[in-house]
């Protein structure tokens, strides 16, 4: 699969805890990441929201607490949200580099004939079906 639009930052697989905030709701949604990078990242929540909402992330890095303005930049409805960060403190973006260069250091080599899954979506179906 070939995409249209290149990203300006490339992502990292990495799984680390997140949070979402958004104004329209009095709750944080609470997921994990399956891709990292200095300018979004992918978090997979039940609850999802629509593209263009602007909202807060925290990700935790290694117990520390990283956060950024951003925006919905794509919705996969139950599964997740791809997330444009938008604004960031100079100490959370260099919080997140640093983290993102040791993540990619620590990485194994990828194996060409070894096909890893982001994510895995099980679909429930009743008995009867």
């Amino acid at each position: 699969m070939t995409w249209s639009v290149k990203r300006k930052h490339p992502r990292v697989n990495l799984v680390v805890q997140a949070e979402i905030r958004s104004s329209s709701k009095t709750f944080p949604y609470r997921g994990q990441t399956v891709t990292v990078g200095e300018g979004g990242c992918y978090i997979e929540v039940v609850e999802t929201l629509e593209p263009f909402t602007a909202v807060e992330v925290v990700l935790w890095l290694n117990g520390e607490k990283v956060q950024a303005k951003a925006e919905v930049a794509s919705t996969d409805r139950h599964i997740g949200n791809g997330i444009k960060f938008v604004r960031m403190t100079r100490e959370d973006a260099q919080k997140l580099r640093t983290f993102l260069q040791t993540a990619q250091q620590k990485a194994p080599a990828a194996n060409a004939d070894t096909v890893v899954p982001a994510f895995e979506v099980t679909r429930f179906t009743p008995a009867s079906a």
